[in-house]
């Protein structure tokens, strides 16, 4: 993956989050801790978008190809409003990855 893959990629997972919390009312108390997650990952994201990092190494790879397994499980449970939990603790997972992401290649 590359950097611009890998901000289009978080971009596409953005989407899909923001599908998943439109289908909950506005006032759901469920909505809360997603559209508080929602917002963490979209700062990542403009982090990644604003520093140039090296995408081409080992490490790297290893990093893209966990948020990919990651992403796989969330298609799993974001089309069920009955898997929030799963969901979140998915998108918790996700958060995280991107945050190491973020520590290990942004100076």
């Amino acid at each position: 993956m590359t950097r611009i893959e890998l901000i289009e990629f978080i971009g596409d997972f953005l989407t899909k989050l923001d599908v998943f919390i439109g289908k909950m009312l506005p006032g759901d108390k469920e909505r809360k801790p997603f559209e508080k997650a929602r917002d963490e990952l979209d700062d990542m994201l403009l982090k990644l978008r604003k520093k140039h990092f090296e995408a081409g190494t080992q490490e790297f790879k290893k990093a893209t190809d966990e948020l990919t397994s990651i992403n796989k499980d969330l298609k799993k449970t974001i089309v069920d409003l009955d898997k929030m939990v799963e969901t979140m603790a998915t998108v918790t997972r996700f958060i995280g990855a991107v945050d190491k992401i973020i520590q290990t290649f942004i100076p």
